[in-house]
């Protein structure tokens, strides 16, 4: 398996990323995704104010993301023994997603706190933008198999089908 890959970027300079660390970064952005999804169906806008919504949209979001560092940081210390700065800022770095996710829809249900928007609104338009991403997401991991239209479409209907069946899992047990 490659690890690194090199590429010229548009400016002509030869870049190199990391695709281990690529890799890694769309799955935590995968899976915080998929949990957010889960968390956004169960608020009941009708029920829920802005800053309840928020606190556990955030709440989520950041529950997520530190127990990623902390779980990573003793595994680390497990096999390597004690860690360095770098690599806490490397699994910083690694587990952010986990917070980017949740960037819109705190802002949508921010924009609901100011009355620009209703919180319902919000609301839905925070799981529409989810699933279309995880849509996108399940056919780029379709189309990267090289298969055809037909297996591609297949492929990131079945991805896609076991992602909301976690998610249906999580809100039904809500």
């Amino acid at each position: 398996m490659k690890i690194r890959r090199d590429w010229t970027d548009r400016t002509g300079r030869l870049s190199t990323i990391n695709l281990e660390l690529l890799a890694e970064s769309l799955k935590e952005r995968i899976y915080a995704s998929l949990a957010l999804l889960a968390v956004l169906l169960t608020i009941d806008p009708k029920h829920s104010t802005a800053l309840h919504a928020a606190v556990i949209i955030g709440g989520t979001a950041l529950s997520l993301w530190l127990a990623s560092l902390v779980s990573s940081q003793m595994a680390r210390r497990m096999v390597f023994g004690q860690p360095d700065a770098k690599q806490f800022e490397e699994d910083q770095q690694r587990h952010s997603p986990l917070l980017a996710s949740a960037i819109l829809p705190l802002l949508l249900v921010g924009l609901s706190a100011l009355n620009i928007m209703s919180l319902e609104r919000a609301v839905m338009i925070s799981i529409w933008t989810i699933l279309l991403a995880l849509i996108g997401w399940s056919l780029a991991s379709a189309r990267s198999m090289h298969a055809s239209r037909l297996a591609t479409f297949l492929l990131a209907g079945f991805s896609l089908l076991i992602g909301l069946g976690i998610v249906a899992i999580k809100a039904l047990l809500h």
